[in-house]
């Protein structure tokens, strides 16, 4: 488990402790759920980019490696 410290406005502190309540679990469980749903729905979006999401410049040498084949 890694720890972070995060500042939020008090209307949206308010909202994730109300939200993590009526879901019965703590604010660091929604934040871990929230973050779960964001990466599947980026995955339904854009699979193959999705696979590259932790190494961008692999996405980088492939988009350069295209528009020098373009180029040919």
């Amino acid at each position: 488990m890694e720890k972070i410290e995060l500042e939020l406005d008090r209307l949206t502190f308010e909202r994730a402790k109300t939200i993590a309540i009526v879901n019965q679990s703590t604010l660091s469980e929604l934040i871990t759920q929230v973050i779960e749903r964001l990466a599947e729905i980026q995955e339904k979006k854009d699979p193959l980019m999705g696979l590259y999401a932790d190494v961008p410049e692999i996405v980088d040498e492939i988009v350069v490696e295209a528009m020098e084949k373009r180029r040919i």
